[in-house]
C-alpha cells in the first residue's frame, strides 16, 4: 500500500525528494507557493484540469508579510514559475521536458495555478519507489531566506539518519548556488551559516556542520540534525467520567474537541507560539473552566466548538 494512503492533515507539507529539483535557483516566493500548493493538491486529489487557488490573504499570514504586498509578490513569483521547467526519465526511459506549471489565472483575491502530471504525482505519490520528505507547514514557512529552505528540506529529508554528508559540487548543484560563492569563506557567511542560524532558530531540528577536507582543502560538509526537545506538558489531572459542568463534556471529549480545534484557522491566532499538543492542551482548560480566560476568547472557542466540530450540546 502507497504511503500515499495514509492521511496526513493540511498543516503538513510532503513531497517527493526529487522535488528539490524544484526549489533550485528559485527565489522564496517561488518556494512558498510550491509549499502552499502541496497540501491543497493532496488533499483535493487535483489533476491537471484543476486550479490550486492560493490567496494574498491565505499568502500573507502563512508567510508572515504584510498583506498589501502579498498580491504583487505572489503575482511576481507566478511569472517567475511559469517560465521554469525541468527534465526527468518517462516509463519509457525516453528524458522528458516539463514546465513546472500548466498556467496561473490571476483572481481578484489570489493566484490559481494549475500543475502538470508529473508535478502533481510529484506533490502526491509516496511509496518505496518515490521517496519522499514531510514536515509542518507553518515551521518551514516561517523561515525567510532563500537557502534555508533547500538546507532545511534536505536536513529533513536526512533525519532519521542523523544528518548527511555532502560534497561542494552536490551543494552547489543542489541549491542553485552561484560560482561566486565557491570561495569557502563567502559560502559560508552568505548561505550556510545564515541559513543554519534560522534554522536551528526557527524551527523544530537544530542544525550543524563540520568541514570534510582533502588534505588543507575543504571538498564539502557533514550536517548534522538532531530534533529539539519537547518541553513536557502537563494537562491538570481529573477523574475521566466525570462531566464538566459548563459544557457537558466529558473529558474524554473534551481531549478530542480540543485536539480538533487545535488545528481550526478560525482561532489559530490565540495559538501565539504554542505548538498543536500545547495549543490543545489550552483550550481543553477553557473547555474545563470557560471563566480561566477572558470572556471573548471563551466566546471564541465555544464558538468554534459547535461550528467546526460535531458537538451538539
Amino acid at each position: 500500500m502507497k504511503d500515499n494512503k495514509k492521511t496526513y492533515p493540511p498543516n503538513w507539507v510532503v513531497m517527493q525528494n526529487n522535488i528539490q529539483e524544484c526549489f533550485k535557483s528559485m527565489n522564496i516566493d517561488e518556494k512558498r507557493m510550491l509549499i502552499l500548493a502541496s497540501p491543497i493538491a493532496r488533499t483535493t486529489h487535483a489533476t491537471e484540469k484543476d486550479q490550486i487557488l492560493i490567496t494574498a490573504e491565505e499568502f500573507a499570514k502563512e508567510c508572515g508579510i504584510k498583506t498589501h504586498s502579498a498580491y504583487t509578490q505572489l503575482e511576481t513569483a507566478s511569472r517567475n514559475l511559469i517560465k521554469r521547467n525541468f527534465s526527468y526519465n518517462n516509463d519509457r526511459g525516453k528524458r522528458v521536458l516539463s514546465n513546472w506549471v500548466i498556467d496561473c489565472t490571476y483572481e481578484d483575491g489570489g493566484i490559481a495555478i494549475r500543475f502538470p502530471e508529473i508535478v502533481l504525482l510529484m506533490l502526491t505519490e509516496f511509496d518505496k519507489l518515490n521517496p519522499y520528505t514531510k514536515y509542518k507547514k507553518d515551521i518551514v514557512l516561517s523561515l525567510k531566506k532563500d537557502y534555508s529552505f533547500d538546507l532545511y528540506h534536505l536536513a529533513k529529508k536526512h533525519q532519521a539518519m542523523g544528518g548527511f554528508q555532502i560534497s561542494l559540487d552536490d551543494l552547489f548543484e543542489q541549491l542553485g548556488l552561484p560560482e561566486s560563492y565557491r570561495r569557502i569563506g563567502n559560502l559560508k557567511d552568505r548561505v550556510i551559516n545564515p541559513s543554519l542560524d534560522e534554522i536551528t532558530a526557527n524551527t523544530d531540528i537544530d542544525l550543524t556542520y563540520e568541514n570534510v577536507k582533502k588534505g588543507r582543502s575543504v571538498v564539502g560538509f557533514k550536517f548534522t540534525v538532531r530534533e529539539k526537545s519537547k518541553p513536557k506538558l502537563i494537562a491538570p489531572e481529573r477523574d475521566l467520567k466525570t462531566i464538566d459542568m459548563f459544557c457537558n463534556l466529558s473529558d474524554g471529549q473534551i481531549t478530542m474537541y480540543s485536539s480538533i480545534l487545535s488545528k481550526v484557522s478560525s482561532i489559530s491566532d490565540l495559538a501565539g507560539a504554542k505548538d498543536y499538543q500545547a495549543f490543545s492542551i489550552w483550550i481543553s482548560n477553557i473547555l474545563r473552566d470557560p471563566k480561566s480566560v477572558r470572556e471573548e476568547t471563551a466566546k471564541r472557542i465555544f464558538k468554534a466548538l459547535r461550528i467546526e466540530t460535531d458537538f451538539k450540546g
